[in-house]
């Protein structure tokens, strides 16, 4: 036993471990990015593992009640199609016009959708697993190590794929990271029932009732929004008077932190508890009781890996396309220097950043994202998927959403596979063959993708 300042060390015996698969792709991480990766990779002609440490797929979704798809119907692809599939089985609203701001979803029907489509690629899937580890040899990440019932076991990849949320692999592989930003409020959604649908969309007096609690000490300032939402209601939740409710936050919190972490968990969950007796006070939920609280607190943001390229601010506002485009996004908000929707202080709720947002001049763009953001700089044979590629901070405030997740996982495993099939590299994958295949396959890449007309009709555009 070793002592270093005031830190004790042990030292850790090297081992041998076996070996479990050998694979061409492996994906680490069943979240939206994950999920999206892995089935992208095994329709292009990939063998995939995915590793999930959860028993079911789809992040934040089912796990953090995260219900609603935000500017999804300007994104193609595998994102468009889990949309369809949830449309046509009640999960989503089959009525809702394209360019709506949100599309609200079912996250149980969720679950069925996407062991649905991953089993229908062909993936091969590993519940109940932890990445605790990446095998690395002359700069280049050969695979993983992982923790399960079956005790510390090895995978061995042609390409990984790091989906983990929290740039895990790409950590431990030894990735330089972004410069570390103060985080993003955590959020801790919460299901209820009895919910009168009808009154609850009035929400007029709603601000002055959460006001009024917490100047009565009911409601601690720091653990609420200014408001709440009833979050994501598809027909599903709907016919089942039930709701997903916005409002309980936790500032401060480092996302890496297992402390921390643990901390956010439970203060959050005593604020769902504290919320259910106000919330029968508010017109439309006389009659609500709780459900559950979400599995799984909310994390906005994480690390950030530092890649061939760099998503910039300048880049979305000035609409800024690029040779190595993967997708195309659309873009509406604030030209502010700075500008975080969601500021880690909790700013948001107050009066002063509403005022200065509306004096703000809107700015709409649409934008390209680059291939090079997925790749780490000094590592072969590893790309990065969901909310931790390659961005800056205000960037990755306008880039977080799980459909920008899922597009960045259907490109990663495209490249992923095409790097199989031609025996290269992940920085010789034919730029050209990439896009076209993304294209082919519903990816909103080829020139006019996006069209933003729709959305002038739901104010979610103005000249």
């Amino acid at each position: 036993m070793a002592e270093s300042g005031d830190i004790e060390w042990i030292d850790e015996p090297g081992r041998t471990i076996p070996v479990w698969r050998e694979t061409e792709v492996l994906v680490c991480g069943g979240g939206a990015g994950g999920v999206a990766a892995a089935v992208a990779a095994a329709r292009n002609g990939a063998r995939v593992l995915m590793i999930e440490r959860d028993t079911t797929l789809g992040g934040t979704g089912p796990r953090s009640f995260v219900t609603e798809y935000h500017q999804a119907f300007f994104t193609g692809g595998i994102m468009k199609e889990v949309i369809e599939r949830l449309r046509a089985v009640g999960g989503a609203d089959p009525d809702l016009e394209d360019g709506h701001f949100a599309v609200p979803f079912d996250p149980e029907i969720l679950k069925f959708v996407l062991a649905e489509i991953v089993e229908g690629a062909g993936v091969e899937v590993l519940t109940r697993t932890w990445v605790t580890d990446a095998i690395i040899e002359d700069g280049a990440v050969k695979g993983a190590i992982i923790e399960n019932k079956g005790g510390r076991q090895a995978i061995l990849a042609d390409i990984v794929i790091d989906a983990t949320g929290d740039a895990d692999i790409a950590a431990r592989a030894g990735a330089p990271m972004q410069d570390y930003n103060p985080p993003q409020p955590m959020v801790m959604l919460f299901q209820i029932g009895g919910v009168d649908y009808t009154r609850s969309q009035d929400r007029k007096g709603r601000t002055e009732l959460v006001k009024a609690a917490k100047d009565a000490g009911l409601l601690s300032d720091d653990l609420y929004l200014d408001n709440f939402s009833n979050f994501g209601i598809a027909p599903s939740t709907r016919e089942g008077q039930m709701g997903y409710i916005y409002g309980v936050r936790v500032l401060r919190r480092d996302p890496y932190d297992a402390d921390d972490l643990t901390d956010a968990e439970i203060r959050a969950r005593e604020g769902v508890r504290a919320f259910i007796p106000f919330l029968s006070t508010v017109p439309g939920f006389e009659d609500a009781f709780l459900i559950k609280a979400a599995p799984m607190i909310g994390v906005r943001d994480s690390r950030r890996i530092l890649g061939d390229y760099t998503l910039t601010r300048e880049d979305i506002l000035g609409g800024i396309f690029h040779p190595d485009d993967i997708f195309k996004r659309y873009h509406r908000l604030p030209d502010t220097p700075g500008f975080v929707r969601h500021p880690t202080d909790g700013s948001e709720t107050t009066a002063a950043f509403r005022e200065k947002l509306a004096k703000s001049t809107m700015v709409t763009s649409v934008f390209g994202v680059p291939y090079g953001c997925l790749l780490p700089q000094t590592l072969e044979n590893l790309l990065v998927a969901g909310k931790t590629v390659s961005m800056s901070y205000e960037a990755h405030s306008r880039c977080r959403q799980i459909p920008d997740c899922m597009a960045f996982g259907q490109a990663a495993g495209t490249a992923a596979a095409l790097a199989c099939r031609h025996g290269v590299s992940l920085r010789k994958v034919d730029i050209e063959e990439l896009q076209a295949l993304l294209i082919a396959q519903g990816q909103n890449l080829a020139d006019g993708a996006i069209d933003i007309t729709k959305a002038k009709l739901h104010n979610m555009v103005q000249d």
